[in-house]
């Protein structure tokens, strides 16, 4: 981590990040904080819009936090650069694309409860005094429709309560593959950006990655 944040700042960067480094995936590492998750039992689904198939857990129960954990993490990579870090987390959609469903049977409920199991620990960054707080939406570019029609919606509920102070950074990705040999990956519609732009504007959103 703290070789990650002296390269970014050696490069120049304002606002560097711990990398993730410590983390084997940077969705399902934040799942194994939550509760109603098995990863024991996987289910092999397509993820994507079908671009590609994997095993993952299972959501069979009721998801929740375990308790919050990234104030801790960001306080650790934080004390490696006098430079404000930013903190990243993957959001709601995301979460429930990147998991097999077995319980909920309802995306936009299941979305919720991620959402708000999120926003503990997003509450928790900013009294830490994290003022940097990302959250990753590729699957906004893969779904506009359902973004549109409830994304946007659980990804306030992840920031709610956030003070003005934090700056509210939402990535989104047209996607990118999973090694390096497959040239022909298909990624998102580019013009999903223009079916969300505005509700990008309208939203509490302050930068986009």
């Amino acid at each position: 981590v703290a070789q990650v944040i002296q390269d970014q700042v050696d490069a120049g960067i304002d606002i560097p990040t711990d990398g993730e480094i410590v983390r084997e995936n940077y969705i399902h590492y934040h799942c194994r904080h939550l509760d109603g998750f098995d990863f024991v039992n996987l289910t092999n689904k397509e993820v994507r819009g079908g671009t590609y198939s994997a095993n993952l857990p299972t959501i069979t129960g009721p998801v929740s936090l375990k308790k919050p954990f990234l104030a801790d993490e960001w306080k650790k990579a934080q004390a490696h650069t006098r430079q404000p870090l930013k903190i990243t987390l993957p959001g709601p959609m995301t979460v429930s694309d990147t998991n097999a469903d077995a319980f909920y049977n309802d995306p936009q409920k299941l979305g919720a409860d991620i959402a708000a199991a999120l926003n503990q620990d997003v509450l928790e960054l900013a009294r830490a005094g994290c003022q940097h707080i990302q959250i990753d939406e590729p699957l906004f570019a893969r779904k506009p429709a359902a973004a549109l029609d409830f994304g946007f919606e659980n990804l306030e509920r992840a920031f709610h309560g956030c003070p003005d102070s934090v700056i509210r950074t939402v990535h989104m990705c047209c996607g990118y593959p999973v090694r390096l040999d497959h040239p022909g990956y298909p990624k998102a519609d580019p013009d999903a950006y223009l079916q969300i732009a505005d509700a990008v504007e309208q939203s509490s959103i302050n930068r986009i990655s």
